[in-house]
């Protein structure tokens, strides 16, 4: 006898919904969607913990970042210089051909104003424009507010991708969409009973009609019945694009890598994906903070480097926009743990073909800070987010984060 149980899970990987549930159009690939919008797709890479920006692009030849980091300030040997007074951390060199060609570009002292330093809820203002930081009041992500203009679902949405991940970046979130969050495309789908594998197929129609019956009683029903057939779906679109995709380089054995190779099978495949996400953590780095970030900027310049590389063999890579972001900065002052605490300010990371690259925006000024010895920011980073919206994207930038801001000059 065959056993069809619900106990069939979406394994590995999760279809997360935004903030509200409303029918059956919950999930899908957008009826229309075709290709991305103009040809464009954006990746974002978090740099989750607050990355200390005076470290990654270090003002070395100033006395004041000399004496307030006694044993954490760079050398003019450990930097790739940039600029007459800013040199690039020395990790990050796998990246200076795409500096040299300018398609990387580096935001700097990018904040907001009146700074949150608790990290979730820096983060949460980061990704859902709600200055208050009140978390659990903002039902959207501005990510998930753009995914939402591009339709309404009716198949399996790829419009957005959370990579490396089985939980949702609050980014997304948005009423009706639905965007898969995958750790691991090998075993994201349904799995039945491992103890009778001989009837895979029978257990997993029979688990898609007994949730059919739920359509037509309300929005839980239609959720319910629409969730089993979008995870099928989904599980087979996307091993059908892993199993087909080649990458065209190596990638290297690193967390961000696996996701950032994950977000180009998408791309390379037609999965007709809008928004990659991928995170990197470990950036909260209040002791040893230089042996840390060793680790983390060459595992983000590798993986960056290789991204591209793939891209550019599959003749993609000129529609691939790729920003980094990160809650906030460091002190400016080290500790005594040779780390750096909570501070505001901080550069952010623009890479692809397609950029204006080279510096945007002053250097840090270390001789006018806050009254709690930080940076003050000088470019919000909402103009980051209308820029890439509005002059990569095509999207309404303004109407999607509630207000007019700045457009910034690496596009």
């Amino acid at each position: 006898m065959v056993r069809s149980t619900r106990r069939a899970i979406l394994r590995d990987g999760v279809l997360s919904v935004g903030s509200t549930l409303t029918g059956a159009s919950l999930f899908g690939r957008l009826a229309a969607l075709g290709s991305p919008a103009n040809g464009k797709t954006l990746v974002v890479i978090q740099m989750a913990g607050g990355n200390d920006g005076l470290h990654a692009v270090s003002p070395y030849m100033d006395p004041v970042y000399k004496q307030s980091r006694p044993t954490l300030a760079l050398t003019a040997a450990q930097v790739i210089p940039i600029s007459p007074a800013l040199g690039l951390h020395g990790q990050f060199g796998a990246l200076k051909p795409m500096w040299d060609a300018k398609q990387m570009a580096i935001v700097e002292n990018v904040g907001y104003p009146n700074p949150n330093l608790s990290h979730f809820q820096s983060m949460y203002i980061w990704q859902t424009l709600d200055l208050t930081g009140a978390q659990g009041t903002a039902r959207t992500g501005w990510l998930g507010n753009y995914v939402s203009t591009l339709g309404a679902p009716t198949s399996v949405p790829f419009a957005g991708l959370d990579s490396g991940t089985t939980q949702l970046a609050p980014a997304f979130m948005a009423p009706n969409i639905a965007v898969p969050a995958i750790s691991n495309p090998q075993t994201f789908g349904i799995t039945g009973d491992a103890a009778d594998p001989t009837h895979s197929t029978k257990r997993t129609n029979d688990l898609l009609a007994s949730y059919q019956n739920f359509n037509g009683q309300g929005t839980l029903g239609t959720f319910l019945g629409t969730t089993a057939q979008a995870a099928t779906t989904a599980s087979a679109d996307l091993a059908k694009a892993a199993a087909a995709y080649k990458p065209a380089v190596t990638y290297p054995k690193t967390p961000l890598a696996a996701s950032l190779q994950l977000i180009a099978t998408a791309i390379v495949q037609g999965l007709d994906l809008r928004v990659g996400y991928a995170t990197i953590g470990g950036f909260d780095t209040h002791a040893n903070e230089a042996k840390t970030l060793d680790m983390l900027y060459q595992e983000l310049a590798e993986a960056v480097t290789a991204f591209y590389g793939d891209l550019t063999k599959h003749g993609v890579a000129d529609n691939v926009l790729t920003m980094t972001w990160s809650e906030f900065g460091r002190r400016v002052k080290e500790n005594g743990s040779q780390g750096t605490d909570h501070g505001t300010a901080s550069p952010l990371f623009v890479f692809g073909p397609a950029i204006n690259g080279g510096l945007i925006g002053d250097p840090p000024d270390l001789a006018n800070l806050d009254k709690s010895g930080n940076l003050v920011f000088k470019i919000d980073f909402r103009s980051v987010y209308a820029t890439v919206l509005d002059k990569w994207l095509g999207a309404d930038a303004d109407k999607l984060l509630g207000g007019t801001f700045d457009r910034l000059a690496f596009l």
